[in-house]
């Protein structure tokens, strides 16, 4: 039987949280190995398929130091469908990046898709990228 959403959003947010103290344990496992998956990561570039995505993502956590700060997310949507479901939220949380000397905020807003693959919820895309003050358009 198939995980209920809410439940696996809870892993999710763990796996998250883990990840930007440098341990992709948690999330790696969530990940669709489907050449189909995508992600357009919060430090730019996109990746596309599994023999991408995995290695880009142990690079990305790898670029965090351990400072135990958990994100908090705030979703602005969700859905969820018989096999797929998608959120959009703000993530906030202070970081400690290998190059910098101190923990900084690190606010990103995410999108991210998820489809139920052999009976488990796994992430098919994410797009994150830092959150930055609206802008008006140039005159």
């Amino acid at each position: 039987m198939t995980e209920d959403f809410a439940t696996f959003l809870r892993r999710f947010e763990e796996a998250n949280s883990a990840f930007v103290n440098g341990d992709p344990s948690l999330w790696l496992p969530l990940v669709s190995r489907s050449e189909h998956t995508s992600i357009f990561g919060g430090f730019g570039g996109q990746e596309v398929g599994w023999s991408e995505i995995g290695p880009r993502y142990e690079w990305a956590s790898a670029q965090f130091h351990d400072t135990g700060n958990p994100v908090d997310f705030e979703y602005l949507d969700s859905h969820v469908g018989t096999d797929t479901a998608y959120t959009v939220a703000i993530e906030r949380c202070r970081v400690h990046h290998v190059t910098q000397p101190a923990p900084v905020p690190h606010v990103l807003r995410a999108t991210m898709i998820f489809r139920i693959e052999d009976g488990e919820w796994k992430i098919t895309h994410r797009h994150a990228d830092p959150l930055n003050p609206t802008a008006a358009p140039p005159a």
